[in-house]
């Protein structure tokens, strides 16, 4: 193989979904990538605060006079709204919410200008103190770097949707270093299904993206997570009360959603001063809403915020964060529901002191579990809460205690309360469905390219005598024509329809190839990017059973053959993982 073919090659294998390899190298990659875009938008987000905000805190928007608790988000989000009009709708979509209909619906390729309004916009609604979280649109921006990076490259659409999956992951791991959160948050809730060849690129690009993140930030906990002592039985009844509760503050969170939501075809600049406006009245009674909130979670955990103030600031940033979220601010809800989750746990924690001071755990602990049950609850992502847990508190006591928390919450919101998770609410608005039924997903790990057949020669469709007979000595297993109109011929009974009609054709006038194949069927191109998915919608809608494979390049040539059988046999063959 030559250096000029190494590119080609190198695609074509990462169409194989087992190339664990080379699959490997692209995670590594999609890691510094990542890492690079997001650390970016943590800096953007924290240095321009830390410059005007008093004692030079990028979160001290309590400090700030009284009046601008309330010009100040009202302000932003009419500058906002401004600058979002003169977007088309379609380029104003951000998000998790975005993220999945780009993956499932469009093959991972993300746009490059709704990425960057997630940039410049999410990082101006935190600095204006809405009430945001930077960790969803962290994943918007890891997932659209590593799309960006693969259309760049011409990569197969199955590679390009395994970089979306390694951008979420990372995003998250150098967000809350938490690098197997993101992992399972990946495969849980972005690519919703798990499997070996996709576990290890996305480990390897976490793992990379937390080293980077770890080199700029240190290796220090997020939040100060007090020292948990054992748990108690006599316990269960306020973790279970903690998940009930938090189930409840979740269901809270969904409706107030689906409402806003209602209000999403009006002018954007209509909804992105609501948005401020209601973030600016509650901001005036509660200013700890403002901004990422999480010195208002470290002072939470630390026990060190009243009870009055705890049910206020649960009240305040459920209200303000569905709102702006259903009216499009290009906010992450992840952050936000952290906070909600965590002072909900700290009340229960207070209550439990003030009942059974002698058996009650800090108040700290129980603000974690609140901390996970929400984020599992409102995302549909319990396994990944768990995880986030474990990992912040870097204590495997928690985890029996925390799965009680989390299942107790999930189930109280989608079974007591029939809510979905926020994501899959704002998707049943739109009146959008993933295709995530399990064929689907399994044709949409592989493309084209590694079922692809590459016997077959090309041929004119009006052929003279000899022509014919050069063409029947051949013996290719396709045959190709070239025209207006492509047909793909059987090239193993071609020679006998050749030789049935020789005798009766005449010298003088070509041959129509066509009127002597009786095995020709009608046959429509694909990209070589194209998955399995992709392939089969395409015979689907030009009703076809046959597609020729389009390759790389200014003037690509026809490289391949994929019938529909191939991608059966590829589906109820045995899969390695």
């Amino acid at each position: 193989m030559t250096l000029k073919q190494w590119p080609t090659s190198f695609r074509h294998r990462l169409a194989d979904a087992n190339s664990l390899l080379h699959l490997s190298v692209l995670g590594v990659v999609s890691g510094c990538s990542c890492a690079l875009v997001v650390l970016l938008f943590r800096y953007l987000i924290e240095q321009p605060s830390a410059l005007w905000l008093p004692g030079n805190n990028a979160e001290n928007f309590e400090a700030l006079p009284g009046w601008l608790h309330f010009a100040l988000p009202v302000a932003g989000a009419i500058l906002l709204g401004l600058a979002m009009h003169w977007l088309k709708p379609a380029e104003q979509r951000i998000g998790i919410v975005h993220v999945l209909d780009r993956l499932h619906n469009h093959h991972g390729r993300l746009p490059l200008k709704n990425a960057l309004l997630q940039f410049f916009g999410g990082a101006w609604a935190v600095a204006t103190g809405q009430s945001a979280g930077r960790e969803g649109p962290a994943i918007h921006l890891g997932a659209a770097a590593n799309s960006l990076l693969g259309q760049k490259l011409a990569l197969p659409n199955n590679s390009i949707r395994m970089l979306v999956a390694c951008g979420t992951a990372a995003a998250i791991a150098a967000s809350f270093d938490t690098p197997i959160a993101g992992v399972i948050f990946a495969m849980e809730v972005i690519m919703m299904e798990y499997t070996v060849a996709g576990f290890i690129p996305v480990m390897l690009s976490a793992t990379t993206a937390t080293i980077m993140s770890r080199a700029i930030y240190g290796s220090a906990l997020l939040f100060p997570i007090p020292e948990i002592s054992a748990v108690s039985l006599w316990e269960m009844p306020f973790i279970l009360l903690l998940g009930l509760l938090v189930g409840c503050g979740a269901t809270l969170f969904i409706g107030i959603l689906k409402v806003s939501l209602r209000f999403s075809q009006q002018p954007v600049l209509a909804r992105m001063t609501a948005a401020g406006l209601v973030t600016g009245c509650l901001a005036v009674l509660v200013p700890e809403i403002m901004g990422l909130g999480y010195d208002s979670l470290k002072n939470a955990l630390a026990d060190s915020v009243s009870l009055q103030l705890l049910m206020m600031l649960i009240a305040a940033k459920i209200i303000a964060t569905a709102i702006s979220a259903g009216l499009g601010m290009p906010i992450g809800l992840i952050g936000p529901n952290l906070l909600i989750g965590t002072c909900i746990g700290c009340a229960i924690g207070k209550l439990g002191a003030i009942m059974m001071p002698e058996l009650a755990n800090q108040v700290g602990f129980y603000g974690l579990l609140g901390m996970g049950a929400m984020m599992g609850a409102v995302l549909n992502a319990p396994l990944a809460g768990l995880m986030a847990v474990l990992e912040l508190s870097n204590n495997t006591a928690v985890i029996f205690p925390a799965m009680l928390a989390i299942t107790v919450a999930t189930l109280t919101n989608r079974e007591l309360f029939k809510q979905r998770s926020a994501h899959q609410t704002v998707f049943r608005h739109l009146n959008v469905a993933l295709p995530t039924d399990p064929v689907s997903l399994a044709l949409q790990r592989t493309s084209v390219a590694s079922v692809m057949q590459t016997q077959f020669i090309g041929s004119q469709q009006q052929l003279s005598i000899d022509e014919l007979k050069n063409l029947a000595s051949q013996q290719a297993r396709w045959v190709l024509s070239s025209g207006a109109d492509r047909f793909l011929i059987d090239g193993s009974i071609l020679g006998e329809d050749i030789q049935k009609e020789l005798g009766s054709l005449s010298d003088d006038s070509p041959a129509d190839l066509l009127k002597i194949a009786t095995s020709a069927q009608a046959i429509v191109d694909v990209s070589v990017q194209a998955t399995l998915k992709e392939a089969l919608n395409t015979m689907d809608e030009h009703e076809v059973d046959a597609l020729y494979v389009i390759g790389y390049g200014f003037h690509p040539q026809t490289i391949g053959i994929v019938l529909r059988s191939d991608i059966v046999s590829y589906y109820q063959r045995p899969q390695d993982d």
